[in-house]
């Protein structure tokens, strides 16, 4: 559909949702202005606006399939700036508590590494060249406009370069400004909007990373290992990714007060504490290049937005603004990837009309991030962590750990529990009879020899 003349909309924040965005805008706007508070630099290295930018980042198939629809040949341009493709299943050197060494088969799902900062690069360079789309860098939003009954966002506030207030109109005001959703929520507390709800799960997460040059071990049966961490008293986890430039990025994660520290012989140190000697046997053998970075989060907030009674028209937020996840289970860019397609779905639908967005893009959200939180929500298996626990938390940590006792050894079972875990499957796929016998068939066996 060609863009509508007069049709313009403003996207707070040049992150992956903010660009995947403005993708999804692109054929129903004449104008769509993406405004970012940081320099973007031109070349793929961490930038201050992104503090976890150095830190591993996986590109879930969910955000792989959902950037490709928006954008598409994104794959292929991934690849040709660097990206590592990889075969899940058959590549990875995978160790999960309670479960040990997942056994390497080929579950036939390709995915790429790469660095956060590449990843985000090459999408920039996409969505710069949409001829409709003007990418402003350097430029803090100051607030959210609105009408004087606060029933509609009219567009932005932010300082122009002498320091005076500007304001940008637009008939669509995208908040994708990242974790907190500040501005969204002091819009609302000015309009007079009930409290926004949130949901939030406390466990300070700590990850140090350091980018190496891995030893020539032709020995070596594995291209990314992972060992992960699981409750009540596993907090360590560790990940080895390669990335462009034929380097591995590796991280090391801490919870609860635990910081992987951010130098070398330290960093080492931490990866012998942990369950199993793979990562430690590797790193040991490479060579770092620069210096380590230290990235502390802490936790999920999921902001119910989609309870507002009646949100104000013109105005949509999108990605961290709404939800911050755990960063351990890499869900951020596909959400909001996700978030973005559905955007893109309803335009086509309603032929455009920004008007009719707000109360069909709302009802759409649980559905996006529901199978994402059920992750964050194993996290309230540890004893440390805050938050409301679900009454049947312990029969959740039990199912999850069926699956994964299943799928170590099976491999329509791995397939199945690695398509649900890069969000391209529901978790309702494994509610089937017969996949539910076998699982519940492998609950009882746990639990005879716990």
């Amino acid at each position: 559909m060609a863009a509508e003349a007069g049709k313009t909309a403003i996207v707070i924040g040049a992150g992956i949702g903010g660009l995947a965005a403005a993708a999804a805008l692109a054929p129903h706007c004449a104008e769509i202005l993406v405004l970012e508070r940081d320099h973007l630099p031109p070349q793929a290295i961490a930038r201050s606006g992104v503090p976890h930018g150095h830190q591993a980042h996986v590109l879930l198939l969910g955000a792989q399939h959902a950037l490709a629809a928006l954008l598409p040949g994104f794959d292929a341009d991934l690849e040709a700036a660097g990206a590592v493709p990889l075969r899940q299943g058959l590549d990875g050197y995978l160790d999960f508590p309670k479960v040990g060494t997942l056994t390497p088969f080929d579950i036939d799902v390709d995915f790429y590494a790469a660095s956060r900062p590449l990843i985000e690069t090459v999408v920039r360079r996409r969505v710069a060249g949409l001829a409709n789309v003007t990418i402003r860098e350097g430029v803090r939003v100051e607030a959210l406009v609105t009408s004087p009954s606060g029933d509609a966002v009219l567009g932005v506030r932010h300082a122009g370069p002498d320091g005076a207030s500007v304001t940008h109109q637009a008939d669509l005001v995208i908040d994708a400004a990242g974790r907190n959703g500040t501005l969204s929520r002091e819009m609302l507390a000015r309009g007079g909007s009930e409290a926004l709800a949130a949901t939030a799960i406390g466990m300070e997460i700590a990850y140090t990373t350091g980018i190496f040059v891995p030893p020539d071990d032709s020995a070596r049966d594995w291209k990314y290992a992972y060992v992960v961490a699981g409750p009540p008293a596993d907090t360590r986890s560790g990940l080895i990714l390669p990335i462009e430039g034929g380097r591995w990025l590796a991280t090391m994660v801490g919870r609860f007060g635990e910081r992987p520290p951010a130098d070398h012989a330290g960093f080492l140190d931490f990866a012998r504490g942990l369950r199993n000697p793979v990562l430690h046997e590797a790193l040991k053998a490479a060579v770092p290049e620069g210096k380590f970075a230290r990235f502390v989060a802490p936790g999920s907030t999921w902001r119910h937005f989609e309870r507002l009674d009646a949100p104000p028209r013109g105005w949509l937020p999108l990605g961290d603004t709404i939800c911050d996840f755990n960063p351990v289970y890499g869900q951020g860019m596909a959400v909001a990837a996700q978030e973005a397609v559905w955007l893109r779905r309803l335009l086509d639908d309603a032929a455009g009309d920004l008007a009719a967005l707000g109360k069909a893009f709302f009802a759409g959200l649980s559905a996006i991030i529901a199978p994402a939180w059920s992750a964050s929500i194993s996290d309230l298996g540890f004893p440390q962590t805050l938050g409301e626990r679900p009454p049947d938390l312990a029969e959740r940590l039990r199912f999850a750990a069926a699956i994964a006792a299943l799928a170590a050894h099976d491999r329509d079972m791995r397939r199945l529990w690695t398509e649900v875990a890069n969000l391209v499957k529901p978790p309702t796929a494994f509610q089937t009879p017969a996949l539910r016998a076998r699982i519940d068939a492998m609950m009882a066996e746990m639990a005879a020899h716990a």
